[in-house]
């Protein structure tokens, strides 16, 4: 594992949009170790704190690729961008409709598989043998009332596993990001 410079520990990272698009989509190809560090950025974990939580992957490099897709960008980049900007004045608008939803959206073909992939990568690279049962189970799911169960049993499988409980609660963040 490459060291990690003393002046990068402290860093901290958030994903862009398209850094939120492509785990919902997968169109990049990103290796497995790519797209675990691009799940665990959020914002709030430096460098070092995720330097922690990856397992068996050479951070840096992950972090330079995600860089240099701009899938990421460090918090001081986005300060920096944010000075730059300068704000546009206010139009008001013509006329201003409102829309009342009656029932809470259900989740999309697109977000339900970017799900189910997470689930599954994170029970294969977490559980191995013991997951297996489990990976079947979330294969099969079609829609969003079978997937709850399926959170809460995948989650309590993480946190009891050696490799897996570690993770957990950022997975587990990263589900709830891609169900918003």
């Amino acid at each position: 594992m490459n060291s990690i410079p003393t002046s990068m520990l402290k860093t901290i990272f958030r994903k862009t949009s398209a850094g939120d698009q492509e785990i919902l989509t997968r169109q990049l190809g990103l290796s497995a170790k790519q797209r675990r560090v691009l799940i665990l950025i959020d914002g709030e974990k430096s460098i070092g704190a995720l330097n922690r939580l990856v397992l068996a992957v050479d951070l840096l490099p992950a972090i330079s690729r995600l860089k240099e897709l701009e899938l990421i960008q460090s918090e001081q980049n986005q300060q920096l961008e944010q000075i730059k900007i300068k704000p546009q004045p206010i139009q008001a608008p013509q006329t201003i409709q409102v829309q009342y939803l009656t029932a809470k959206p259900t989740l999309d073909s697109v977000r339900l598989n970017a799900i189910k992939a997470l689930m599954i990568d994170s029970s294969e690279s977490l559980l191995g043998v013991f997951g297996k049962t489990l990976v079947e189970k979330i294969k099969v799911l079609n829609d969003e009332s079978e997937l709850s169960s399926t959170i809460t049993q995948w989650n309590l499988s993480l946190r009891e596993s050696k490799k897996g409980q570690h993770h957990a609660e950022q997975y587990l963040e990263a589900i709830k990001t891609l169900m918003k």
